[in-house]
């Protein structure tokens, strides 16, 4: 009565299904740079979690970014995570000046009390793709999993989804509330849709996926344009998102062996995730090898030793009335 997760297969992400564009040709070695301009004027006034949607094709994958960003920006004393102006918002094409090379990124990073840094990047371009790619962290000392979801479409039809609770403990195990509630969510998902399709994951995903929480759906053809599957798909993943601001704070210090050791699992989920190379080649394409190597880095998975763990931390970034 659930669905099975495969493991020994890598995690699918929306970074990595980019891969599916339309296939462009290689140009030859480019004398031109890549074409990379600012999506938006950057503003030292504008709002928290301020990010520019338009031109965002209308559909499951932008209203879905909309829900969630409202759910986010009603939590106590949330404020802007830090992330540069040149990679929050993108607008790329390759030097050849090849429309089905342009790319558009915006990202919606913002942070609070109890999570560090909360990711959603939306994205389309290079003719007919739409991402949408969250993950969202918990400070450290905060003993609870990353959240992670993905969702990828081309032309409107979502072809892949993934939604997980990403164990921060070595023997990958989740807190018993996120495995109860994610037991509970799943056999909902299958009842309201039985002929939902399970998606096998790629091998390296083993090392950082739940195999309890994480489903991962490839809706067939035939599921479009009612995408049946699809919002069924999407009522686990926002239940599940729900489920993880609820709980971040309430399971005790116990779970993930400490700071430390939920810090080491923190970046052990951004290692996997970074030996995607199909990802970076796809985004080499249009943005130039060094954009994409600190984007990857940067905005994407951005834990490394040096991540702030100490509440001092906590600090980055300012409160605006328009939250509280």
């Amino acid at each position: 009565g659930t669905l099975p997760v495969a493991r020994g297969r890598r995690m699918a992400t929306a970074a990595q299904h980019r891969v599916f564009a339309p296939r462009v040709s290689r140009a030859s070695p480019a004398r031109r740079p890549h074409r990379v301009v600012a999506a938006r004027a950057a503003a030292p006034a504008a709002p928290t979690g301020a990010w520019n949607l338009d031109g965002c094709p209308d559909g499951i994958i932008l209203s879905l970014a909309r829900r969630l960003e409202a759910e986010w920006t009603r939590l106590p004393n949330v404020r802007d995570a830090p992330c540069a102006p040149e990679l929050k918002s993108v607008d790329a094409t390759a030097p050849d000046g090849d429309p089905a090379t342009r790319i558009r990124i915006e990202n919606l990073c913002l942070q609070t009390d109890a999570f560090r840094k909360m990711h959603l990047e939306v994205a389309w371009g290079l003719g007919g793709l739409e991402v949408l790619h969250c993950v969202i962290y918990p400070w450290a000392e905060v003993a609870a999993p990353i959240f992670a979801a993905d969702l990828v479409a081309f032309g409107g039809r979502v072809t892949l989804c993934i939604a997980d609770a990403s164990p921060c403990a070595d023997d990958l195990s989740l807190p018993r509330q996120y495995v109860d509630a994610s037991n509970a969510l799943r056999k909902s998902m299958l009842a309201s849709c039985p002929a939902i399709e399970p998606r096998p994951l790629p091998d390296w995903g083993v090392a950082i996926l739940s195999p309890e929480a994480c489903v991962c759906v490839g809706p067939p053809k035939e599921d479009f344009p009612a995408q049946t599957q699809t919002s069924a798909f999407v009522k686990y993943l926002e239940s599940l998102h729900g489920v993880h601001l609820l709980l971040a704070t309430k399971i005790g210090e116990g779970y993930g062996g400490g700071t430390g050791a939920r810090a080491r699992a923190q970046r052990r989920f951004c290692e996997k995730q970074l030996l995607n190379d199909k990802t970076k080649r796809v985004l080499e394409r249009s943005m130039g090898v060094a954009l994409t190597d600190r984007y990857m880095r940067e905005v994407l998975f951005d834990v490394t030793a040096n991540t702030p763990t100490g509440k001092d931390a906590r600090c980055l970034g300012l409160p605006t009335e328009r939250f509280l």
